[in-house]
């Protein structure tokens, strides 16, 4: 397990997938401030609210998604089968799971340290403090796991593109905001922590989901053939 952790931190797109996922957040939270900065209207009071919950929204979409390719890119070429006969399918996907998360961790910190710095510099009426932090750190976190364990069941480079931001938007759109599924529970977690109110009811129920989902990818990877 050790052996398959330690090498998957050498992987090249562990990395560079979580920094594609940091900077299209970034970049679209760039482009909202300087659109709202130079556009017409009244003034930016509150603006930094709205801008953090959209941040936290595109934070876990993007990290699913970079976790769900985290599986099929290379399940897509033949990689992740040689992993398994190199380290067995148990450490084979473990390790990859712990990587990813850890990734998504890292690149979630830096947008939300990020977003605090900026915003402490370009105006000074900035109301957000650190603790959007571990906010955007763990949502990633969550998230990436959530796309990985679905990236492993779907094992389709292409349909986990589109399916993996529909596993994140239809359980609101179609039962509504009290729903107590994983996106819903993760998002209100973290939108409560980024303002410093504890929220540990919806953080237990993600964790819950993401160990059921976990479990069941689990289960079926180590049946499911991998040619």
């Amino acid at each position: 397990m050790v052996s398959a952790f330690l090498s998957d931190l050498r992987r090249p797109w562990l990395w560079k997938g979580s920094g594609v996922g940091a900077g299209l957040v970034l970049g679209f939270m760039a482009l909202v401030s300087v659109a709202a900065a130079l556009g017409p209207g009244p003034s930016m009071e509150g603006f930094d609210e709205s801008l953090v919950d959209a941040g936290l929204t595109l934070t876990l979409t993007a990290a699913a998604v970079v976790g769900s390719f985290a599986f099929t890119a290379d399940y897509r070429t033949g990689c992740f089968s040689r992993r398994v006969l190199l380290f067995q399918r148990i450490p084979a996907f473990l390790g990859r799971a712990a990587t990813t998360s850890l990734g998504a961790l890292i690149s979630g910190a830096l947008v939300g340290l990020t977003f605090v710095l900026s915003g402490k510099l370009v105006d000074e009426s900035w109301h957000v403090s650190l603790t959007v932090v571990p906010a955007f750190a763990w949502l990633a976190a969550m998230g990436s796991v959530w796309g990985f364990a679905a990236g492993s069941l779907i094992r389709s480079h292409l349909v986990s593109l589109f399916a993996v931001p529909l596993s994140l938007l239809l359980p609101e759109m179609l039962m509504g905001p009290d729903t107590t599924f994983f996106p819903v529970l993760a998002a209100d977690w973290a939108h409560q922590s980024a303002v410093n109110i504890p929220a540990w009811g919806s953080f237990m129920g993600a964790a819950g989901w993401l160990v059921v989902v976990t479990a069941l990818a689990f289960g079926v990877f180590l049946k499911r053939d991998l040619a």
